[in-house]
Order: structure tokens, then C-alpha cells, then sequence
């Protein structure tokens, strides 16, 4: 009898907990802005930037845009699984719009996609989950490199020269 209560606990309990654990990406929440009528707000990803409106902009940004391989010699021969970036943007934002899909161009011609955490940020640079508390965010995209888990680079709005020039100097 003791077997099937806890069967029947463990059976309810289970699915509860599983479902506080599970981050929701890709959610979408009306914007104030004027110029679009909905943003995409929280965690992120490339599958939620490549749904309508955002693939817009961010497929052609992607697909255009060429990675400087030469520049990256150097960086591929790094140790580079160390480095973790976390950066927050606003699909509403024209900066965002053009250096975030070439950033993740770099980092899938790199294999370190999976090292980029992405947050959407509403107009008053907030979000649902509130990420971005205690990030000091102003601007978008903000994007912060991290090695060895020490912040050691901040890009605010774009970089000074190029992404794949950044990350060869991070990784120094």
C-alpha cells in the first residue's frame, strides 16, 4: 500500500517539478514601440529569430554576412571553450538587428554556437525574467565575453572593427 501512495506522489510530483525547471524561449510580447507591433522578450534563440517578423532581418543579416576567416586562424587555434558570451538585444533595435545574426555567424563557423546566451530585451531594456538585472544594460545589443568565467569584454551596439577582430584579442 506504502508502494502505490509513493508511486502515485512520485507520478503527480514528478511532471510539477519537471515543469518549474523548463526555461520558455522565443516568447512574444506586444511592444511599445511605434515601429513594431510585437518583440520578442527573454531567452532566445536562432530558431526564434528565424520565425516571422524577425527572419526579416535576421536571415539576410545571417546569410550575408562573411566571416573573416583569415582573422579567425589564430582564435580556432585557441583554447576556446573557456569563453562564454552572454549578450542581451532588442529584435526592435536596427544595432541589434544587423550585429547579432553576424556575431552568431561567427560563432557557427567557429562550432562555439552553443557557448552564446541570448536575451530580448524590451524598449525600456528589460525583460520577463529579468536577466538583465544587475548587467548594467543601456544599450543594444550589449554583449558581454566572458573566459575563464571573468567578464574580460563589453560590445556595446557594435564592435570597433569587427567581431572575429574582438574575439582574436580576447582570446589573447
Amino acid at each position: 500500500m506504502k508502494a502505490i501512495i509513493m508511486l502515485m506522489v512520485i507520478l503527480v510530483a514528478f511532471p510539477l517539478v519537471m515543469n518549474g525547471q523548463e526555461t520558455e524561449y522565443n516568447v512574444e510580447t506586444e511592444s511599445v514601440s511605434t515601429h513594431v507591433d510585437k518583440i520578442l522578450n527573454g531567452p532566445i534563440t536562432k530558431e526564434g529569430l528565424k520565425q516571422m517578423p524577425y527572419k526579416l532581418w535576421f536571415n539576410s543579416n545571417y546569410k550575408t554576412y562573411r566571416v573573416n576567416t583569415d582573422v579567425l586562424k589564430d582564435a580556432k587555434r585557441k583554447n576556446i571553450k573557456d569563453l562564454k558570451i552572454l549578450a542581451f538585444m532588442g529584435t526592435w533595435c536596427h544595432d541589434s538587428n544587423r550585429e547579432i545574426p553576424r556575431l552568431m555567424r561567427i560563432m557557427d563557423d567557429m562550432g562555439i554556437a552553443d557557448q552564446l546566451e541570448l536575451y530580448a530585451l524590451d524598449v525600456d531594456k528589460t525583460s520577463l525574467k529579468g536577466k538583465e538585472k544587475g548587467y548594467d544594460i543601456k544599450n543594444t545589443p550589449t554583449i558581454i565575453f566572458y573566459l575563464n568565467g571573468e567578464e574580460v569584454k563589453r560590445v556595446i551596439e557594435e564592435p570597433e572593427g569587427s567581431f572575429e577582430e574582438e574575439l582574436v584579442r580576447i582570446l589573447k
